[in-house]
C-alpha cells in the first residue's frame, strides 16, 4: 500500500470540507444582510405611518375642543403609535435614517406641543410647526430611499416647489 495516497486524501478532504463551510459562511451572511435590508425596509415604513397616523391623531384632537389635562392627555394619546416605531428604528436603522427618523420625530413632538398650547389647524403655530415636520417627513423619505438605493426624488418630480406643503397651505397663503 502506498502510503502517499493516504495524506493526499486527507488534505483533499480538509480543502473540500473547507470550501463547503467558507461557502455556507458566505451564504448565512448574504442572508443576514437581506434580512437586515429587509427588517430596516419594513422599520422605516412602519414608522413614516405611525408618524402619519399620529398626525391625523392630532389633527382630530384640534377639532374636538378639549382644554387643560384633557387636551394633554389626548395629544399624548395621539403620539402613542409613533413610540415602538420609533425604537425600531433606532435599533435597526443607518445612521443616516435615524438622524433623519429623529428629526422629523422631533418636528411632530412640536407639532404635539402646538396642539397641547390650544393651536387651531389654522393658526400660526400649527402651521409653522407642520411644515417643518412636513419638510423633515421628506428629508427622512429621501433618507430612506437612498439607504434602499432607490432613485432620489426632487420637489420637481413631484410639481412642488419645495417638501414643506406651503405652497398649497390656504393658511400660509393668506399670511404672505
Amino acid at each position: 500500500m502506498a502510503w502517499e495516497a493516504l495524506p493526499a486524501a486527507a488534505i483533499g478532504a480538509v480543502i473540500a470540507l473547507t470550501g463547503t463551510l467558507m461557502g455556507d459562511v458566505r451564504r448565512d451572511r448574504q442572508q443576514r444582510g437581506r434580512e437586515r435590508y429587509s427588517d430596516r425596509r419594513k422599520y422605516c415604513v412602519e414608522f413614516t405611518v405611525a408618524l402619519t397616523r399620529a398626525l391625523g391623531g392630532l389633527r382630530t384632537v384640534t377639532t374636538r375642543g378639549l382644554a387643560g389635562e384633557e387636551l394633554r392627555a389626548a395629544a399624548a394619546e395621539a403620539m402613542e403609535p409613533t413610540y415602538v416605531a420609533r425604537e425600531q428604528l433606532l435599533l435597526s436603522g443607518t445612521g443616516e435614517i435615524v438622524v433623519a427618523g429623529e428629526e422629523v420625530f422631533h418636528r411632530l413632538v412640536d407639532v404635539r406641543d402646538a396642539v397641547r398650547s390650544g393651536a387651531s389647524l389654522d393658526s400660526v403655530a400649527y402651521h409653522d410647526a407642520y411644515h417643518a415636520f412636513s419638510d423633515a417627513l421628506w428629508k427622512f423619505r429621501l433618507a430612506v430611499r437612498a439607504d434602499l438605493e432607490e432613485p432620489t426624488l426632487s420637489p420637481a418630480d413631484l410639481e412642488r416647489p419645495d417638501w414643506s406643503d406651503r405652497d398649497r397651505c390656504t393658511v400660509c397663503a393668506a399670511r404672505a
